[in-house]
């Protein structure tokens, strides 16, 4: 018997794939950067459907966050939390890209929120107690069955969540989860999903950074992930990372304990509602 957490996964029709990227991350990750993704500890598959057993992670999804400032006074997340979930956003896409996994399906309703995320104190850049979990491997693509210099020319059914790319018809590998790095730290930013607009050649979002304390950060950061020369080319997310935990180390080290604790309590009071 065990007290942990479970969710059952059910899906029609069957999802084995699924379980398969679950397997690759348990054979390459780091043991210590594991729980950073979606573990399936069993998966029953059966000809018209398949169930999976995994991790709980109960305090809502990156996206119930955004929805919960769009209720208050500012409509918006505020910016220290913005840029630390950026941090931590890049640093986790970093280690699935370094396993040769992409998540091909990066967006704000993928990112949950579990226990660690309430107890964490630690707020360094390169820590991995954080407490966000990228869930929802089914459409990942594991690089290593492919050529060395594969590239992929297929579009996402979605239209909002076409790399540009995608939308423009260039081959893509890595660039699909940039481009979903970008929607989800613009949904945080402005609590609505991106668009990007094609002027001169140069693929932009539709947000304006104006009253923005960091426009001239946020501007370069779209531009760096949504204008990747080609897929031979990729801008080093480390990089990116380092410049915002820069800024958020100079302008927020010491509000963002603060920032964090009042989510905790509108994240704890959402789920006491939901359960009402």
């Amino acid at each position: 018997m065990t007290s942990e957490k479970m969710v059952l996964k059910v899906q029609k029709p069957a999802n084995p794939w699924e379980f398969y990227i679950n397997t690759c991350l348990d054979d390459r990750l780091q043991p210590a950067v594991r729980h950073l993704f979606c573990s399936i500890r069993s998966a029953h598959l059966f000809h018209n459907g398949s169930v999976m057993l995994g991790e709980l992670h109960n305090y809502g999804t990156l996206l119930n966050a955004v929805n919960i400032y769009r209720t208050l006074s500012d409509k918006v997340m505020p910016q220290p939390l913005i840029l630390y979930f950026t941090v931590c956003i890049l640093h986790m896409v970093e280690q699935l890209h370094s396993v040769h996994v992409i998540h091909a399906d990066i967006k704000p309703d993928n990112f949950m929120l579990g226990d660690r995320f309430l107890e964490n104190k630690c707020f360094d850049s390169d820590s991995v107690d954080h407490g966000l979990v990228l869930i929802d491997l089914g459409q990942s693509i594991d690089m290593q069955l492919f050529p060395e210099g594969t590239a992929f020319t297929a579009r996402c059914l979605t239209s909002g969540f076409q790399c540009t790319e995608m939308l423009s018809g260039k081959p893509w590998t890595y660039q699909t989860d940039y481009f979903g790095i970008a929607g989800t730290v613009y949904c945080m930013l402005f609590g609505t999903y991106m668009q990007v607009i094609n002027e001169g050649g140069v693929w932009k979002t539709n947000g304006v950074f104006r009253r923005n304390p960091h426009s001239d950060l946020w501007l370069e950061f779209f531009d760096t992930l949504l204008n990747v020369p080609d897929w031979g080319s990729l801008p080093s997310l480390r990089s990116l990372r380092c410049r915002l935990t820069s800024v958020l180390q100079q302008n927020y080290s010491s509000k963002l304990a603060t920032m964090k604790s009042r989510l905790v309590i509108k994240l704890l009071e959402n789920l006491r509602a939901a359960r009402r």
